[in-house]
């Protein structure tokens, strides 16, 4: 009798964890295949031939984020991907990538200007976070397009730091 308790209570808990990888597959475009270290920066791979920024350990002052990691795709980051980044002074983000996550640039206190290519379409909840030097966004687009950007259910609060920073449209970084 105890044998059989213990089966099914194993196999419940089996289900239970399948249950919550199905659901998790879901929610997620895809999936990471490998994870992968180049300079200094660290890459999740995905089997559809993208990746993410998953962090950033150098010291740059200017940061240009590659576009590629072999033959994959950057089109995103992860969430703090450049927390911390004491260095950091400017960034530019490649024309590859279509949002930026929540709190991307968290406790950088050099960061001042950041390159945003025209096509992000959507900058999560304080994207710039606890960085006193922020005051400038490089945009690749027209102002027009700037204000089509999704950025956050309130600007004003939500990427306060970013609504607030000086904007220059059609910024080329060729």
């Amino acid at each position: 009798m105890k044998n059989v308790i213990v089966k099914r209570a194993a196999a419940a808990l089996l289900a239970a964890v399948f249950a919550l990888i199905c659901a998790g597959c879901a929610r997620h475009k895809h999936i990471v295949v490998q994870s992968v270290w180049t300079d200094d920066f660290c890459f999740s791979v995905y089997e559809d031939g993208t990746a993410d920024v998953t962090a950033y350990v150098g010291s740059d002052e200017t940061l240009v984020i590659p576009d590629k990691v072999g033959k994959n795709t950057v089109i995103g980051f992860g969430t703090k991907a450049f927390d911390g980044c004491g260095t950091i002074k400017t960034v530019i983000i490649p024309p590859t990538v279509t949002s930026l996550p929540a709190k991307l640039f968290n406790n950088c206190p050099a960061l001042g200007s950041v390159y945003i290519p025209n096509t992000v379409t959507q900058i999560g909840k304080n994207v710039v976070y606890d960085c006193p030097e922020f005051g400038k966004v490089m945009y690749g687009g027209t102002e027009e397009e700037w204000e089509l950007i999704d950025v956050g259910s309130v600007p004003w609060t939500d990427n306060y730091s970013l609504v607030n920073a000086e904007l220059i449209c059609g910024y080329s970084i060729d």
